[in-house]
């Protein structure tokens, strides 16, 4: 039987490409694994040509993949809240389609062309993929293959250049150099020592060394980090039981936080964070006056300037253009509630605040919530969910008490997973960067694991502290070459301080932002353009023959 026709070969390439694959993302200290896990799919493409065949066993590759990687994402182990699991199961049978758009892609292209020239645009196939699938609201690039590298410093100092996606395509290329390479020799097209078998390898290994040896070269030739703009930075990770919280008073939530901030102000610190929504009421409305002055009295009696999440709520009245997204309440006011952050400083009244721009789908708010409104009743049990979409990228500025002023930007939770969104505030003027959140929604799963390590890459894209701050963990900092400096265990009370060196320069990354995967999306078009006008015009010289016939 023709190996087109055995179910079982097909089955074990789908399921030992989706494990290999998801070993090679984080925590799984396997990350070469990437740089053949993709064979098996390239064998698949290779075996089938039709459209159903290829979906169905790309989807099992994938449904695989989310397995490995995702299956914390419905915070099952917690088991508190239905929303949030019938959400992460639906992440993980939903998610997988996605990574079948590339493949349904690929197959015209494959008809047009002979295998080896249609596997070379894969490549740029792949990388367009990541990024359009990173830029609607339905968006989750939790996954891009560049994420599995980043126990790999000198792999990911390429990133500096051409950002997170072409290092993904560095890794699709490599797959596909050794997929046809070891096609020829198994096929016995080739002899193992072969001119062409040998400069092929020699090619790969020249493909692989490169960046190694610029990330190699980037990291031995370490410039000072002392710029002369130095801040200490204080982060208080508080471990407050996520479903708990917000079914408390506040008051419990702030006596611990107040207690830790008092001891980090006994250190000398610039800044200290708290992390995502770390006070579960809206601070700033009028009702909570009493909380929000327990918190600007913190602040005053530390004398330091202090970031904090928060859920803001804005009322839209008279002439206010209101959302369709916008809830009304009882007594029929319309509002917006947002996952924000907020910025106080000793002694100054002004407040500066940001709200989350990137939203998690479904879990934070519905997509398309203008269009779909209705389904805004859609939320976790715990009062979250529905959140308004944030305006702009906010650049927080603060004087030190030596009249010096600093600039950064902070993202809330995922929002760090989106390298052109994360650049665009280093080019506003950001001299560091901070991410709040609170992963321990999942228990001790891979997810805060991974989210650590996803912060090594927008560290080195563009040359910039990053200080994480995580109400149950993992809280770190990172260097703006990728490395954890510092960093907490996971489920426990604890406090960072890091001293860091603010920087304004902006690597090619930040300057030119996501100009290889805009570079891929256009050569990917192109390509299939001409596949498809290949096909169309065959199939229109074949119906006017018929017609004359």
């Amino acid at each position: 039987m023709d190996a087109n026709e055995k179910p079982s070969l097909r089955l074990i390439l789908a399921i030992s490409g989706g494990i290999l694959l998801g070993l090679a993302f984080p925590p799984f200290h396997l990350g070469w694994l990437a740089f053949f896990s993709l064979v098996p799919l390239l064998r698949l493409m290779d075996l089938l040509n039709s459209y159903g065949k290829i979906i169905r066993f790309g989807y099992l590759m994938f449904f695989v993949l989310n397995l490995v990687t995702l299956y914390w994402a419905g915070g099952f182990f917690a088991a508190k809240d239905w929303y949030m699991m019938v959400g992460g199961a639906l992440l993980l049978l939903v998610h997988p389609f996605f990574f079948c758009l590339p493949l349904v892609v690929f197959i015209p292209i494959r008809r047009k062309f002979n295998l080896p020239t249609a596997l070379v645009s894969f490549p740029f196939i792949w990388t367009a993929f990541e990024y359009l699938h990173s830029a609607t609201q339905i968006s989750f690039p939790w996954l891009v293959l560049a994420n599995t590298q980043t126990y790999d410093l000198a792999a990911v100092q390429i990133t500096s250049l051409a950002g997170a996606y072409g290092l993904s395509f560095w890794i699709v290329l490599t797959n596909v150099g050794i997929y046809l390479l070891s096609r020829e020799i198994i096929s016995g097209r080739r002899a193992i020592m072969s001119p062409l078998v040998i400069s092929s390898l020699a090619l790969l290994t020249l493909l692989y060394l490169g960046v190694e040896w610029y990330g190699n070269r980037r990291l031995s030739d370490l410039e000072p980090d002392d710029t002369g703009r130095v801040v200490r930075v204080g982060v208080i990770q508080p471990n407050i039981d996520p479903f708990e919280k917000w079914q408390d008073n506040p008051d419990s939530s702030l006596s611990i936080l107040s207690g830790m901030t008092k001891q980090v102000a006994q250190r000398p610190v610039d800044l200290i964070i708290w992390p995502e929504t770390a006070v579960p009421c809206y601070l700033l409305h009028p009702s909570n006056q009493y909380y929000y002055a327990a918190v600007r009295h913190v602040v005053d009696s530390v004398n330091t300037a202090l970031l904090t999440g928060i859920p803001d709520i804005i009322y839209y009245r008279g002439n206010s253009k209101i959302p369709k997204s916008s809830k009304r309440s009882l007594t029929g006011e319309y509002y917006e509630t947002f996952n924000s952050s907020l910025l106080l400083e000793p002694g100054n009244s002004t407040l500066q605040k940001y709200a989350k721009i990137r939203l998690v789908p479904f879990a934070e708010r519905v997509p398309f919530s203008e269009e779909l409104s209705f389904l805004n009743a859609m939320k976790w049990n715990f009062g979250l969910g529905g959140w308004g979409i944030g305006k702009d990228t906010t650049v927080f500025r603060y004087l030190l008490r030596d009249g010096r002023e600093v600039r950064f930007s902070n993202l809330i939770c995922y929002e760090s997973i989106y390298p052109g969104f994360v650049a665009a505030f280093v080019r506003r003027g950001a001299e560091f960067l901070t991410v709040i959140t609170n992963d321990s929604w999942w228990g001790n799963t891979s997810g805060a694991y991974q989210h650590e390590q996803y912060a090594v890459l927008r560290a080195v894209e563009n040359h910039r502290w990053i200080i994480q701050c995580a109400n149950g963990g993992i809280s770190c900092a990172v260097d703006p070459y990728g490395r954890i400096v510092t960093s907490t265990k996971i489920f426990t009370k604890a406090i960072l301080t890091q001293e860091i060196a603010l920087r304004d320069d902006q690597t090619f990354y930040t300057e030119h932002g996501d100009w290889f995967a805009e570079l891929s999306v256009v050569v990917s078009g192109f390509i299939l353009m001409s596949a498809l006008g290949t096909q169309l015009y065959i199939s229109l010289r074949r119906r006017q023959l018929d017609e004359v016939h």
